[in-house]
């Protein structure tokens, strides 16, 4: 018997031996890895630190940030009705839009406003307005995130930012249906300026704001273009403002931070399990035995499921600790460098497409195949807190690369009326808007040869980029998939629209969207 106990003794020494060992190879060797990825990166010249990617500190008196607060404390319930945002460029047909400012009401599916009621609602936010305006004049606004207080980062002005573009734009559409193009063009510019001003920003989250406001810019610049009244100087203005935009550089930057963030998050994961537990999304359901829901076996049940709960985190915790934060990290950061050397390359060779394509060929050989998904902030699997996200982030160059061709196109279109101004037609190619109205010939950001561009007949014109598949179809409007709504930036080729005809908004009306 003592020599059978003794056997046991040296199996189970022998095993917890190998046990231990095999938890320090776990740690030891990912660990390892990921401390000399970070030393190459930093060789290389990669910043690593928050304190290393912040902005640049505004100085109090360049300052605008206390006018636009003021305006979000003016703003008025009637602002936020949608009935008092009048459409704009609204989509009947693939390349087809109404001019929302020329109609006789404010019409939709399940509504009808009329121009008196918006009118007045634009009023109502007259002063709000002019701090904008006058904010605008500033040449930076700091809304002092809290970037060194990550996660707890201040962003709860970007909501009343997208509101106050939505406001501005409205109201510069009522500006069109007056008649008065000068007030138009000061609240246009104003709402590009909201852009314009979030490009400092380092989160992504403030740059998709940044893209988002100016999807509500493009088509009220549509609208503008429409007029027949505009002057050279004010669509001049228009172009100046639209040409401050950049999307690819301010979001590379906030990659940077993303990074930052990252590693600064996973660091204070694994010293304090109390910060795990919240990022992970782990908490117990509420049970009825803690408030006592008097059926003993509900509330044993519940104890139950909560204990097993518990042990089972608590196991993943530990795995998570040991050895799974470390592979979580390593597979993070080289999607992270993944996505910002494709950023970079976008910004050296003015082309999307094959940066993006090179980019996913890359993500997918480290195991990142989905690049549908959005950018996401709560990643339920603990093993893969942080590479999860590198799909949403990848994300972002399409974004990115919209919004890109979104500009350029806008800014093509606004020189062409004023080409069409000065010499009553449109020219024959986009060569001869350069030097007198653009510096250069527009190009398509998406595969970096000059924008499409043909003069019809009938005196309009097609202008276009060839969209998110890098294949040209000619111009063709059509949505990918197929629809009974249309938006221009989803369609095979990406058309800047031109102005329905009174027949195909008739069948419109009749013949809403489902």
């Amino acid at each position: 018997m003592k020599a059978r106990w003794k056997i046991l003794m040296v199996v189970g020494i022998f095993l917890t031996i190998v046990f231990f060992a095999l938890l320090v190879s776990m740690h030891v060797q990912p660990s390892n890895e990921v401390d000399a990825y970070k030393k190459s990166l930093i060789a290389r010249g990669e910043k690593l630190e928050i304190s290393e990617v912040l902005p640049a500190d505004v100085p109090v008196e360049s300052n605008g940030v206390m006018l636009v607060e003021q305006a979000f404390s003016l703003f008025t319930p009637s602002g936020d009705e949608w009935t008092n945002w009048p459409p704009m460029m609204r989509m009947v047909a693939p390349g087809k839009a109404i001019v929302e400012f020329e109609q006789p009401d404010i019409r939709a599916s399940d509504y009808t406003n009329s121009w008196d009621n918006v009118i007045a609602a634009a009023k109502e936010q007259a002063s709000a307005l002019e701090l904008l305006e006058q904010a605008a004049t500033y040449p930076a606004w700091d809304f002092d995130l809290g970037y060194t207080n990550w996660p707890n980062a201040r962003w709860m002005f970007l909501a009343p930012l997208k509101r106050s573009a939505q406001r501005l734009t409205a109201t510069a559409i009522s500006d069109l249906h007056n008649g008065n193009t000068a007030s138009a063009t000061t609240n246009l510019c104003a709402a590009i300026v909201l852009t314009q001003r979030l490009q400092p920003e380092r989160t992504v989250i403030s740059q998709l704001v940044g893209i988002a406001i100016a999807a509500i810019e493009a088509p009220a610049t549509w609208e503008f273009l429409q007029t027949t009244n505009a002057t050279d100087a004010e669509l001049t203005a228009l172009q100046n403002q639209w040409q401050q935009l950049e999307f690819v550089e301010p979001m590379g930057n906030a990659m940077l931070m993303e990074r930052a963030f990252g590693l600064t998050s996973i660091e204070t994961m694994r010293s304090d399990p109390k910060i795990l537990r919240r990022y992970a999304g782990f908490s117990p359901s509420a049970s009825s035995y803690s408030s006592g829901s008097g059926d003993w076996w509900d509330d044993t049940k519940d104890y139950v499921h909560d204990s097993l709960q518990q042990v089972i985190f608590g196991g993943e915790a530990f795995m998570w600790h040991v050895s799974w934060s470390y592979t979580d990290e390593m597979q993070g950061l080289q999607a992270d460098q993944i996505i910002l050397e494709t950023f970079r390359s976008i910004k050296t060779n003015a082309a999307f497409y094959p940066s993006y394509t090179n980019m996913v060929a890359q993500m997918t050989t480290l195991g990142i195949t989905n690049f549908d998904e959005e950018l996401i902030f709560d990643v339920p699997n603990i093993r893969r807190m942080f590479s999860a996200s590198a799909q949403g982030l990848a994300n972002t160059v399409r974004k990115v690369m919209a919004a890109e061709a979104n500009k350029q196109i806008v800014i093509t279109a606004i020189a062409l009326k004023r080409y069409q101004l000065k010499y009553g037609r449109f020219p024959e190619n986009l060569a001869e808007l350069a030097p007198d109205f653009l510096s250069s010939v527009p190009i398509d950001p998406v595969d970096g040869n000059p924008l499409r561009y043909r003069r019809n007949a009938d005196g309009t014109f097609l202008l276009y980029s060839i969209g998110e598949d890098g294949v040209d179809d000619g111009g063709n409007p059509s949505p990918v998939v197929s629809s009974t709504t249309f938006y221009w930036l989803r369609g095979r080729d990406w058309v800047w629209p031109q102005p329905a005809t009174e027949a195909e908004i008739k069948y419109f009306y009749e013949h809403p969207p489902k």
